[in-house]
């Protein structure tokens, strides 16, 4: 998969993180949002659940909702909270003595992340931050004929980033991670690592409440629209 334009967006917030001269307020870290999220899938896979029959199936896209949660302790640390819960769209063909039949439903892919952050301030309106995950996935696949695909794993995960205010209203900010848990096989039923970049940006609409938009880049790639509630607002 191409992250070549996560890059360049990435180099592009950079620059003008770094252009900006105008006062802004600080990076706030307590906060709550919720979103709608599409995710991007696109796997096959094939199992022999009986003798003489086959079932070949293709994982493709699917949305649904994304909760976003960040405290702010001392310290300059903070807890967050990530999670992902997404109806994806499969197809199906079952091979037997008496034919190919089609078939299609949707699974759930569900992904929870966890942990502690660290955020040092370099500039008055700018962050760079690292974080430690605790990283759950879990794809639920059903069954069309005896099939089984379900898979669940939990591991380690880690992410640095930078966050920048350009004004009182807009936050723009990029990062990377990386998770054992970013990819599957689905023949092999087995887990694999990834690393992920992504960008961001949020624009406060009211005082308080603003308008969030994100986009993540790696082996199951998703975007996201929503809303955030500021518990820091003064």
């Amino acid at each position: 998969m191409k992250k070549l334009p996560v890059f360049k967006f990435a180099a592009t917030v950079a620059l003008i993180m770094l252009s900006t001269n105008s006062i802004a307020q600080e990076v706030r870290y307590s906060w709550l949002d919720l979103s709608y999220m599409a995710q991007d899938v696109d796997r096959m896979g094939t199992q022999v659940p009986v003798p003489g029959q086959t079932v070949d199936v293709h994982a493709q896209d699917g949305g649904g909702v994304k909760f976003r949660g960040s405290l702010g302790l001392w310290n300059n640390l903070y807890l967050f909270v990530d999670y992902g819960s997404t109806d994806i769209d499969i197809e199906a063909i079952v091979t037997n003595n008496q034919g190919s039949f089609p078939a299609e439903d949707k699974f759930d892919y569900t992904s929870v992340r966890g942990g502690v952050g660290l955020r040092i301030s370099i500039g008055f309106s700018t962050d760079v931050y690292a974080e430690v995950s605790y990283d759950s996935l879990d794809l639920d696949h059903g069954s069309f004929a005896l099939e089984d695909f379900d898979m669940s794993e939990k591991d380690i995960g880690a992410t640095v980033g930078i966050r920048h205010m350009l004004n009182d209203n807009v936050e723009v900010r990029a990062y990377g991670r990386y998770t054992n848990v970013g990819d599957v096989d689905l023949n092999m039923l087995a887990f694999d690592s990834d690393t992920l970049f992504g960008a961001g940006i949020g624009w406060e609409l009211v005082r308080g409440v603003s308008f969030q938009a994100d986009y993540e880049s790696g082996e199951f790639s998703s975007w996201s629209v929503g809303f955030r509630l500021d518990l820091d607002e003064d």
